[in-house]
Order: C-alpha cells, then sequence, then structure tokens
C-alpha cells in the first residue's frame, strides 16, 4: 500500500510527458497518481492525462515492448478506476488499497461486469477490508465474488417452485465472507481456494438461503468431489408429485433437510444438489430447459480446476439442448454454452495475458483514440483469436463509423473464428442485420442470416427455431399474414418431433391467427396438429392439459363454441382422474 503522501502534478505532468532527464513513469507511479487524483475528486483530468500519455506512447512506437505493454496495461487500467470511480466516490481506504497493488487492481478491473453497481461493490470491498485487514490480501478474490454478487439488494432465488413457505434471506456480507473463510481455511472444502479465482467463485458464495442452510449442509451432507454429482439422484424422485402437476412444493418449509427427507421432483434435486456443493466450497450451476417430453432441470459444477461436468440429471433422449441459468454476478440469463466458451483453452493461454493487456488499453482509449483503439483490438484478437473482447470493441467502433461493409467483413472472419460458438455469432449477426435492414439493404441481411444458419448444427434446434420464427415475423411486418400462417405451419410440421419443444411455437401460431382473423384455418390446422403431438409423445398430465387448453383457446377465437366444449371436458376428466 502506498504511503499517504501526494505525488505534485508538476512531477506527475514531468512523469508522463517524458521530459528532460526524467524516465517513463513506472505502474506504481501512475498507480500513486492515480490515488491523488481519486482523493482530489478530479477524476477527469485524471482520465485525460493518463489517456494522453498512453496515445502518446503508443504514437512513439511501431512496435509494444512486452515490458512496457505491461506498463501501458496498468495505466489503462487506473483509467478504468477512475472512470468508474467518478461518481460514487469510494472511500479513501477503498481507493488506496486497490490501488496500492498493481495485483489487486487488475483483479478488480478484470473482474466487474459493466451491469455491476460499482458503488454498493467499492462499499462491500472496503467493508471487508476495514473487517480483515490481515486476511484481505489472501482472500482478496473471494472479497470481489462477494461484491459482485452481493451489490445488488434482495435475493435472486434459484427457482420459482418452492412453495408458500420459503426461508427468510439475510445477505449479511460479514457473516458470509466469515462462512466461506473459514470454510476455505479449513480442511474441509472441496476444493483449493488457490485454484479458484473470483469468476469462479461467484458460483459458490450466490447463496440465496439463511446461513443456517449452509452450516446443515456442511455438517450433514459429504462426498467426494468427483463424486458429487450423486447428489442428484440421492434425493428420490417424487412421481406422484409429478403425475397430479404438483410442481411447486407442497411439504412445508422448503429447506435442504426437507427435501432430503421427502424427496422431490427434478427442480428440487438440482437445487439441493447445486446448494449442498456450494456449502462445501464447490462452484455449481442450476440449469432448466425444454426437452422433447417436459421441461426439466439439472445441475452442473467444476469437478477440477477449469473442468465443469454440466449435464447432471440432464436425460439425454430427451434433447435438452441448452441449458438456462442465471448469472449470479449480473442476475441475467447464463446458458451452458457460455460456460463451455469460458473454459476455452485459448482464454487461458500465455497468449492471452498479452491480449487481455492490448484489450484492457482498448477500452481505456475509447471516444479519445479511434485509431489506437483499432489498433490495439486488431492485436489482441490476432494474439488469441477467440477473445470476445477486442471483437467487440472493434464491431462497435464501426458501428459509430456506420461502416457497414466493414461490419460484414468483420463478422466473416468472426464466424471463421468462432464456428464452435453459435450462440456468440448470432448476437454479434443479429445487430449487424438490424443496422443493414435500417439501411435498406435487406438482401445483405438475408445473406448475413442464411449464411449464420448453414453454419449451426442441427443439434442446436433451438437457435434454427429462433431464425426461423423472426423470418417469419419479418413477414408478417409485410403486412402478408396468409404467407407468414403458411410458413407458421411449416415449421411446426418441421419441428413436431421435438414434443414439447415446439409449445412456444403453438403459442405464436394462436397468437398471430387471432390477430390477422385466420381463427377458421387455425382451427383446422391446431386439431390435427395437437392431436398428433399427444399421440406421439408421452407428455405429463399437466402438459397434456396445457395443449388442450391452446387448442380451446382455437375455437373459442373462432367462435367455435361446441368443438370447445368438447375440449373443456378432456380438460376436466383429465383433472379428475389426477386427483383419483
Amino acid at each position: 500500500m502506498f504511503e499517504r503522501k501526494k505525488m505534485k502534478k508538476w512531477v506527475l505532468g514531468v512523469f508522463l510527458m517524458g521530459v528532460g532527464a526524467y524516465a517513463e513513469p513506472s505502474s506504481e507511479q501512475i498507480r500513486r497518481a492515480t490515488l491523488d487524483y481519486i482523493l482530489e475528486r478530479n477524476q477527469t483530468e485524471g482520465v485525460g492525462e493518463i489517456t494522453g500519455y498512453i496515445s502518446r506512447r503508443l504514437g512513439e512506437v511501431s512496435r509494444v515492448s512486452t515490458r512496457e505493454l505491461g506498463s501501458l496495461a496498468v495505466a489503462a487500467e487506473c483509467v478504468r478506476f477512475m472512470q468508474l470511480s467518478q461518481k460514487v466516490h469510494p472511500s479513501d481506504a477503498a481507493s488506496e488499497w486497490i490501488l496500492g497493488s498493481g495485483k489487486r487492481l487488475h483483479l478488480f478491473i478484470d473482474t466487474l461486469d459493466p451491469r455491476d453497481k460499482i458503488g454498493p461493490c467499492l462499499k462491500i470491498i472496503d467493508q471487508l477490508h476495514a473487517y480483515d485487514p490481515e486476511g484481505s490480501d489472501e482472500y482478496y478474490e473471494l472479497i470481489l465474488a462477494l461484491a459482485v454478487v452481493l451489490d445488488r439488494p434482495g435475493r435472486s432465488p434459484m427457482h420459482g417452485q418452492m412453495g408458500k413457505e420459503t426461508l427468510s434471506y439475510n445477505n449479511n456480507v460479514i457473516e458470509r465472507y466469515d462462512y466461506f473463510k473459514a470454510l476455505y481455511a479449513s480442511r474441509e472444502a472441496k476444493f483449493d481456494l488457490n485454484k479458484l479465482g473470483a469468476a469462479e467463485l461467484v458460483f459458490v458464495v450466490h447463496t440465496p438461503v439463511p446461513l443456517s442452510e449452509l452450516e446443515w449442509a456442511s455438517q450433514h451432507v459429504d462426498g467426494s468431489l468427483s463424486g458429487w454429482g450423486e447428489k442428484y439422484s440421492d434425493i428420490e424422485y417424487d412421481h406422484a408429485r409429478l403425475d397430479s402437476s404438483r410442481y411447486a412444493w407442497d411439504n412445508g418449509l422448503y429447506t435442504l433437510q426437507k427435501i432430503q427427507h421427502q424427496g422431490g421432483i427434478c427442480v428440487d434435486q438440482a437445487y439441493y444438489a447445486v446448494l449442498t456443493a456450494r456449502a462445501h466450497g464447490i462452484p455449481s450451476i442450476y440449469f432448466h430447459g425444454s426437452g422433447k417430453s417436459a421441461n426439466h432441470a439439472w445441475f452442473g459444477y467444476m469437478k477440477a480446476p477449469g473442468d465443469w461436468l454440466l449435464d447432471v440429471g440432464r436425460y439425454k433422449d430427451s434433447e435438452y439442448t441448452t441449458g438456462y441459468a442465471v448469472n449470479p454476478q449480473t442476475r441475467r440469463t447464463m446458458t451452458d454454452h457460455d460456460v463451455e466458451y469460458a473454459c476455452e483453452r485459448s482464454l487461458h493461454s500465455a497468449a492471452f495475458v498479452q491480449a487481455s493487456a492490448y484489450t484492457v488499453i482498448a477500452e481505456a482509449l475509447v471516444g479519445t483514440d479511434p485509431e489506437n483503439v483499432l489498433r490495439c483490438a486488431r492485436q489482441a484478437r490476432q494474439l488469441v483469436k477467440r477473445h470476445l473482447r477486442p471483437w467487440k470493441i472493434e464491431q462497435q467502433l464501426l458501428i459509430e463509423r456506420n461502416d457497414l461493409d466493414g461490419l460484414m467483413e468483420l463478422f466473416g472472419e468472426k464466424r471463421d473464428a468462432f464456428r464452435k460458438y453459435p450462440d456468440i455469432l448470432t448476437q454479434s449477426a443479429k445487430e449487424i442485420e438490424t443496422l443493414l435492414r435500417k439501411a435498406g439493404r435487406d438482401e445483405d441481411a438475408n445473406r448475413l442470416m442464411r449464411s449464420l444458419n448453414a453454419g449451426v448444427d442441427d443439434g442446436r434446434d433451438d437457435l434454427k427455431r429462433s431464425f426461423e420464427e423472426e423470418r417469419i415475423e419479418r413477414i408478417a411486418a409485410t403486412g402478408d399474414m396468409k404467407k407468414a400462417r403458411k410458413e407458421l405451419e411449416q415449421l411446426l410440421d418441421d419441428h413436431k418431433t421435438g414434443g414439447n419443444k415446439v409449445f412456444s411455437l403453438v403459442r405464436s401460431y394462436i397468437k398471430l391467427t387471432e390477430k390477422s382473423g385466420q381463427t377458421h384455418e387455425a382451427a383446422k390446422f391446431m386439431e390435427g396438429y395437437i392431436e398428433g403431438l399427444l399421440e406421439e409423445n408421452n407428455f405429463p398430465p399437466g402438459y397434456e392439459q396445457g395443449l388442450l387448453k391452446s387448442l380451446h383457446a382455437v375455437y373459442m377465437n373462432d367462435s367455435d363454441t361446441k368443438e370447445a366444449a368438447k375440449v373443456m371436458k378432456q380438460i376436466e376428466r383429465l383433472k379428475y382422474q389426477q386427483n383419483l
């Protein structure tokens, strides 16, 4: 940590300008100067001075040495810290502690997501450092994980089927820190803390339950790391609940102990496995998804550093193409494919360190030096072609320039680099497609989406359905509702073997035909289609009722009360049979 002594601005100016006999500033000197700017609440000037210095140095050399690249990256991280601290005004102690170490600063900048609440994050870091000044260096990444997970008030439950009697929740950050620090300091944790970074620890510390639940799990649930997947099947499946469509928990207070004793359905099995894993220090994720027969929940966990097992409890024969989860840090939807990308080997290589340095420099210069932004972003992606951040930087720069041809060319390169990760390509393509259509270049947009679709493996039926749905929406937007209906009928036929996966298409079809007045055509099509789905698939009773309710809605839209009444009798008969 720095001595509490400010660096005079004229000295800073000499260092940053490289005037006279003075050498270029060291990383420590730049961090010290950054602290001065923050303590004086003069970050705007500091950002201008240090970004100017970075741009001048890049302009003076055709090739950046490894040593200077590291120094410029620290300067860029200082810029990012000043930008983040401009509005929230962190405490002097928090700023001094983070900036007092290049490693602490790097981990802080590297861990933060643009959607994190920087003010609450810094308050948590400050609070935990003050609480445990001797241990805060050793447990810094644990502190960071807690900060980015607990920066938002309230809880983020894993699923919505916990019933009416749920546990109260207190996200006291000191108590959570004490629990996990004691766990990792003991010999009881299933994972060595030194093998986990903040990015993995967010999947440990997100525990939206009372600490008593974690303590119960640590005392009553045990097993090896390699065999933790068995915890899913340790919970006896409650077939009676499924058969009677009682999807929400109805066995009293929703606790791990109750689940262990009473059994449960898939959501409870996955919830139990995830929370007991996290209670033992194991990164784990709750997933849910749609398959042929029903919606389902399973879990994944890290069985070795960087090695995730993502399909524990996932029924392979039901074609659960994509698993969805909530990212504990951002509280946004993430998928199992996102986790697979995070494990990409090239993102953990020696070259990635240099690529990351160029990337943070590019990010610091955004808005002030576009040429060096482009230069650094391209250098980063040349070093590691699957490093996503520099691609995003370059794409945003081309968007700001309205360079549509450049965007198309960039996407062609990106498609070659990210063939294994169609979700990443899809997000990028849709952004470019929107710009092309706004510019009246519909044929280019169509060609772009066709090339994307052609590159997606047949195993990703979820993406292929979404591409087709969007295409049909564009047809409907032109006013040709008859064509849109026929195309949607063809899509439903093409995916009829998908079982439960077509439910969303059925809803879209009913909505489109009601809106366009094609209710009679819809009734004729849907009566045969739903009958076929029910014959070909072994749906749970609740799902069968859902399909019949859709058919009932179609008949009602067409004012066919006679057929609607027949379907309602079928629904009532199913309900009666369930209650027997």
